[in-house]
């Protein structure tokens, strides 16, 4: 837990207004930007960014390098993708079935078997630890044939396994280099401080505020809220600032998206769906923050105030400091070789915590919406908007923004037989949600239980944001099909 006390009781607590302290460029100081560590921030920027959002040609078709790296290591041995995937499935199972034994005192282990096997990394809730059992058990029967015949029912089994558990497995491993390159050697500095003008003006949140964005798209809204509760921890932000950050920036990340994406079918769209996504988002977070319950949580602090200061000097003077804060983390940062062997090693261990959990979800999804009414009743209410609003499909369109409050990948991967407008549209909805209550939601209120952030609160933004991003990227999907984009 990284909370202290309630923030009524904290003694610390200010509800006063702080002026913060305006800066030029001249109060900055500069680092002395050697050749070894520019290079290192401008090689580990440029590969990210090239792998995730470089359109190139391949096979005849406009797709993003990190496509073009799972097609050739399908290609070169589907059975070890395979086994590999399998792997994840029985890793997550294990070594969640050891932390929860340990945690609960059922089966203690040693203090340097737990640090070995980090198995913290792995507590979850009983929920979460039958899901990963049982889509260990469906990966096992899956991958060696074995088993009743509905755990073989066609699409279903393709879609769960072939599609979602196999796509997820190398997307997030081989992204989560390319993502920590970014992460660890300058990207996050470089793109937040950029971002730094906007913050106050558009959200009213200090433009430190940029930097936990950047690390939630580039990383996961997990990393953003550990950087957002250290801030806060320190004084840099106040309550409401936490709650904005957490409700409207710590969105689906960049692996994930593009994880969805390739699921579907649309990686060489990516840059297109990113773009958009961003866009959405964005203006989301505009009009929410000047709504309640946002605009209501009270301006104070749970340590003595510490406002950043607001700088300021032209563009050109902007884009010196931003990539000298880049370079400034690159010479910190370990080598390019060792931060790639963190980021996939990180991958890996993400991918085999959820993988479980998306099989299993998706085996009982798929079978509810192959064999019940059950989604067509619940998204009914949605479907004549979806015809007003021009979408392809409307009826997958309402299910996947359903169920994506619930799940986001499932909920984005109920349109996988969907027209390409549809993917798209949906897509840009689901990832844009921020609140899932099979992940976020849980996070937000147990990781901040300092500030007055309840469910019911998340339940109405999560309402407030789906009714603003539908209409929102039905537009901008439009657009985008109409100058031919799409």
């Amino acid at each position: 837990m990284f909370g202290g006390q309630s923030w009524e009781n904290d003694e610390h607590a200010s509800g006063e207004s702080v002026t913060p302290e305006t800066k030029s460029i001249e109060d900055i100081t500069f680092v002395d930007t050697g050749v070894g560590p520019t290079l290192k921030f401008l090689i580990a920027f440029v590969t990210g960014a090239f792998v995730f959002l470089f359109p190139i040609q391949w096979e005849g078709q406009t797709t993003i390098p990190l496509d073009v790296m799972m097609t050739l290591l399908q290609e070169f041995s589907m059975p070890l993708v395979e086994a590999y995937t399998l792997l994840l499935l029985l890793l997550g199972g294990v070594l969640t079935t050891l932390s929860e034994l340990h945690y609960r005192g059922i089966q203690t282990v040693s203090e340097r078997t737990e640090t070995l096997l980090e198995l913290d990394y792995w507590r979850t809730s009983i929920l979460f630890w039958a899901l990963r059992l049982v889509g260990s058990a469906l990966g096992v029967a899956i991958f060696f044939g074995i088993g009743p015949e509905w755990i073989f029912a066609d699409p279903i089994v393709e879609t769960a396994w072939g599609a979602l558990a196999i796509t997820v497995a190398l997307v997030i491993s081989l992204g989560a280099i390319f993502v920590n390159l970014l992460a660890e050697l300058g990207g996050l500095q470089f793109i937040g401080t950029l971002a730094q003008p906007v913050m106050r003006p558009l959200f009213n949140l200090p433009g430190r505020s940029a930097l936990d964005s950047a690390a939630s798209w580039l990383g996961s809204f997990s990393v953003g809220y550990y950087l957002t509760r250290n801030v806060f921890d320190r004084g840099g932000y106040n309550k409401r600032e936490v709650f904005v950050i957490c409700t409207c920036f710590a969105t689906a990340n960049l692996g994930t998206v593009g994880a969805v994406s390739a699921v579907l079918g649309i990686l060489h769209l990516f840059p297109i769906v990113v773009f958009l996504y961003l866009v959405a988002t964005l203006i989301v977070a505009v009009i929410l923050v000047r709504l309640p319950p946002l605009s209501t949580v009270p301006e104070e602090y749970i340590a003595e105030p510490d406002p950043e200061p607001q700088f300021t000097g032209s563009v050109g003077e902007y884009f010196r400091f931003a990539f000298n804060e880049g370079v400034k983390t690159a010479e910190k940062g370990d080598s390019i070789i060792r931060t790639s062997i963190v980021g996939f090693v990180d991958g890996t261990k993400l991918a085999g915590m959820i993988i479980g959990t998306i099989v299993t979800v998706a085996m009982v999804v798929l079978h509810l919406e192959q064999n019940t009414e059950f989604f067509v009743y619940i998204s009914a209410p949605f479907v004549p908007l979806m015809n007003i609003l021009g979408i392809p499909d409307p009826q997958l369109a309402a299910t996947g923004i359903i169920v994506g409050g619930a799940e986001y990948f499932i909920g984005a991967t109920m349109v996988v037989e969907a027209d390409t407008v549809t993917q798209v549209f949906v897509v840009i909805v689901t990832s844009g949600q921020a609140i899932f209550f099979a992940a976020t939601a849980p996070m937000m209120v147990d990781m901040f239980d300092d500030i007055p952030m309840r469910f019911r609160d998340l339940f109405v933004l999560l309402v407030l944001r789906t009714a603003l991003l539908i209409p929102i990227a039905a537009v901008l999907t439009h657009v985008a099909v109409l100058i031919g984009a799409i």
